[in-house]
């Protein structure tokens, strides 16, 4: 019988291309792609020199056979072992025509393989716009999938002769990128308004918080509506400076902060101020997406009747599209509805954002872009994300005549 194994391990090329050869190489077709990535490479004197190198993660295909175990002889009777002499002899008095039967089969087999190396070499063609457009695509850090998906669409959309005019299959790709962003529609709620960010620690939940409590105000005073009334409850009361930090926020807003370590704490603030404020904002604990225990504990916490809140899940923009998809599936117990995507100012790429979305179905409502509070937020929209492709040739008139109202 056989066993299959896989096993990730990474291959480095200065393209693609270079990492699929190397692997074909390698593996033939016994490995499979798993996720890509960009790297800066420095080189030269003191390392002065760099260059990009794409990394991609593949796994391996181990196909071990099993043997039973050796049988013992049995001890043969005298009819037993001339009958075992006799059938040796036939068997050796057939070996010239088994011979030539394997000859034949060999050759047989020969032209088999053959036709099929003729067909794959046929079939590895690939036009050169589809394969600028790959590279494109990887360089943005969109995952290997979301690539084929995107060469197929090509290949489905366009003639041969089409797709030798590069910039028009160009404008259809920055589209489909585009129309596969699904940004979250802006919800009437009715007061209080409970926002909830979870999250992995480190992504900057606390100060998105604060920016979405500050902008509610500043968005009333724009619009000459009257000042919100909010409060905030945290629950992050075991990480140091925790609550020395949302505290300072609230101070700004001239709000006070209320510590919740159980659902019960939740839920007797929530009665005390439900009646009174337009907006409640809590904040919550970081929790690497493996630890299930303690994501386990914070649903809990949260298990608060009535609440009916908006709850965000955050991650930050440069994190590998693997890990997001862990974060997305890890926190699902919470009933996240929407994504923030926070810290996007320090990576030039998203494709990795906006591949695993699509591939899990997720939008987005709100992009941050520094640590600035109130400022470095904004509403997300299709157009950020297109305007921010590397080496794309983006048509602004036409992407904002398409996209624009979204």
């Amino acid at each position: 019988m056989y066993t299959e194994e896989e096993k990730d391990a990474e291959i480095w090329g200065d393209s693609l291309d270079e990492c699929k050869r190397k692997l074909q190489e390698m593996y033939g077709k016994n490995w499979r792609p798993k996720d890509i990535r960009t790297e800066t490479v420095r080189y030269g004197l003191l390392g002065i020199k760099k260059k990009f190198q794409k990394v991609l993660t593949y796994t391996v295909i181990d196909h071990n056979i099993y043997s039973s175990q050796e049988k013992q002889e049995p001890v043969l009777s005298a009819a037993e072992q001339f009958e075992k002499n006799k059938q040796e002899i036939l068997k050796n008095n057939n070996d010239i025509l088994i011979k030539k039967t394997l000859e034949n089969l060999n050759s047989q087999v020969a032209n088999v393989n053959a036709k099929l190396d003729s067909l794959n070499s046929a079939t590895s063609y690939k036009h050169e716009t589809v394969r600028k457009i790959e590279e494109l695509l990887a360089e943005n850090e969109f995952t290997y999938s979301y690539i084929q998906m995107i060469s197929e669409k090509i290949l489905q959309s366009f003639t041969n002769p089409q797709l030798d005019d590069y910039y028009l299959v160009q404008r259809y790709v920055i589209d489909w990128i585009g129309e596969s962003i699904s940004i979250t529609k802006e919800k009437a709620f009715r007061p209080p308004h409970v926002i909830i960010i979870v999250g992995p620690t480190g992504v900057g939940k606390t100060t998105t918080l604060a920016k979405l409590a500050s902008n509610t105000i500043l968005d009333a005073k724009a619009n000459n509506k009257p000042k919100p009334e909010i409060c905030f409850i945290t629950t992050d009361t075991m990480r140091v400076g925790a609550l020395e930090q949302i505290s300072k926020f609230g101070e700004i807003l001239g709000k006070n902060v209320m510590k919740a370590e159980s659902s019960n704490d939740v839920l007797k603030n929530f009665e005390e101020y439900k009646d009174h404020v337009d907006y409640i904002f809590i904040d919550t604990s970081g929790y690497s997406p493996n630890d299930s225990t303690n994501i386990a504990k914070m649903k809990n916490i949260l298990n608060v009747d009535g609440l009916h809140a908006d709850i965000y899940l955050s991650f930050a923009a440069s994190t590998k599209a693997s890990d997001i998809a862990n974060i997305l599936r890890n926190y699902e117990p919470l009933g996240y509805e929407s994504i923030i995507i926070t810290k996007a100012d320090e990576t030039k790429q998203l494709g990795n954002v906006i591949s695993v979305l699509y591939e899990k179905h997720k939008s987005i409502s709100y992009i941050t872009n520094g640590q600035g509070v109130p400022k470095n937020i904004m509403r997300a929209n299709v157009i950020e994300f297109i305007k921010n492709l590397n080496g794309f040739d983006v048509d602004r008139v036409h992407i904002e005549d398409k996209f624009g109202e979204e």
